[in-house]
């Protein structure tokens, strides 16, 4: 046996004596073969996770956070929270969130389930301009609206006397409605700069025409090295740096003001609220700042991410599919961040829900034999207890027990 095997292999070897490289060439090319079915099974898996993200988590978020909004909405708009001058601002967040979710993140789910087949942008010219605007004006206008919240509460605290007369729901319109003009027309560009392009697609031996919705050569320029920077500016540094210092002055304000309270009282009752309250506006601001700065950011440098391989271009899919979603993610939150933070939303949501009415909550001044007694004194209410008690200003309690 040793002897066949022996006699096999001399003459087989003898028999490829002329072409020494032929065993070298056979395994390089088995190699290469396995190492490029390797290459394109991970290819095809980095490709499919995109569509699979915005397959599965999409439609969760969407369904959430539409949800959540329009309960948000009930809330605000019941008789309990109408008049408050914020309960406009916060009703228009819960809507532009709502029509954040609808338009942007909508698309993508529609892409994802279809894997890229239909995109809603792609069907005609119309669709391509008017879905583009929405996607962009309305993530701005989401951020403003927040803007506007914030700024609102921080005059109420500073300077609480005025900020009734200043911040009443007339004007709180008038701002929220310039807002809205300056962000339209700021993103009024697209019915002018966007077009369909006709370009080929092939897959395999065929080859297909299919329309892409994007800039004319005239506006490549702007559509790279201007226009992420504007909406970078816009969504996110502008905001974020009006919302953090205008907490930080908010948060100091309340924490010094419960402080001084609880000296003159000589009790603790404050301290849950204020951190409550500073717990919700910290949480606000933090959201707000790692969920809408990282998909700017992305846009910004878009340019320089590499696509010279379909590896690099799936990358960036993922990339793109995982900051959409963590952007999206902030507009589901307002209805949560509101439950945990506010007992009269929460005492006001279970009414509505179960369909009765919201009883008054008596708070222990209240109790027992003690009585109330209101006059008017100046622009607002005083609600006076017993005698050689403290009196307290309804307008400061309405405002302090509005969440």
């Amino acid at each position: 046996m040793e002897l066949t095997t022996s006699i096999v292999s001399d003459s087989w070897l003898s028999s490829t004596a002329a072409d020494e490289s032929l065993l070298e060439n056979v395994t390089d090319s088995y190699l290469l073969i396995v190492e490029e079915e390797e290459e394109e099974e991970e290819e095809f898996d980095t490709a499919r996770a995109s569509e699979l993200i915005f397959s599965y988590v999409a439609p969760v978020l969407i369904f959430v956070g539409v949800s959540g909004n329009m309960l948000s909405l009930s809330v605000l708009q019941s008789k309990y929270f109408r008049r408050a001058p914020s309960s406009f601002v916060l009703s228009a967040l819960a809507l532009v969130d709502s029509a954040v979710l609808l338009t942007g993140l909508f698309r993508h789910w529609i892409r994802g389930i279809t894997s890229g087949r239909l995109d809603i942008r792609w069907i005609n010219l119309f669709t391509c301009k008017t879905h583009y605007f929405f996607t962009y004006f309305t993530r701005q206008l989401s951020s403003w609206t927040l803007v506007l919240m914030t700024v609102e509460r921080l005059m109420s605290v500073v300077i609480p006397l005025k900020a009734r007369e200043i911040c009443n729901r007339r004007r709180m319109m008038a701002a929220w409605f310039v807002i809205f003009a300056s962000l339209f027309a700021l993103n009024s560009h697209a019915f002018r700069t966007l077009m369909i392009w006709r370009v080929p697609e092939v897959e395999g031996n065929t080859t297909t025409i299919i329309n892409v919705c994007f800039y004319t050569v005239e506006d490549w320029h702007f559509a790279y090295d201007i226009w992420p920077w504007i909406d970078l500016v816009v969504v996110c540094v502008v905001p974020v740096i009006i919302i953090f210092s205008s907490n930080i002055v908010i948060i100091y304000k309340v924490v010094r003001a419960t402080r001084n309270r609880t000296e003159q009282m000589s009790a603790k009752g404050g301290d849950d609220t204020t951190q409550s309250l500073t717990a919700m506006l910290i949480a606000i601001s933090l959201v707000f700042l790692l969920t809408t700065t990282p998909v700017s950011i992305y846009f910004v440098g878009l340019p320089l991410w590499p696509t010279e391989t379909a590896r690099d271009q799936h990358n960036r899919a993922v990339a793109y599919a995982a900051l959409n979603l963590i952007f999206y993610f902030n507009n589901c939150l307002n209805f949560f961040l509101y439950c945990i933070s506010g007992s009269r939303f929460r005492r006001t949501l279970v009414a509505i829900l179960c369909c009765r009415e919201l009883k008054p909550k008596t708070s222990s001044a209240q109790s027992g034999s003690q009585y109330t007694m209101t006059t008017k004194a100046g622009n607002g209410g005083v609600t006076m207890a017993r005698p050689g008690s403290r009196p307290v200003y309804r307008e400061h309690v309405n405002r302090s027990d509005s969440w």
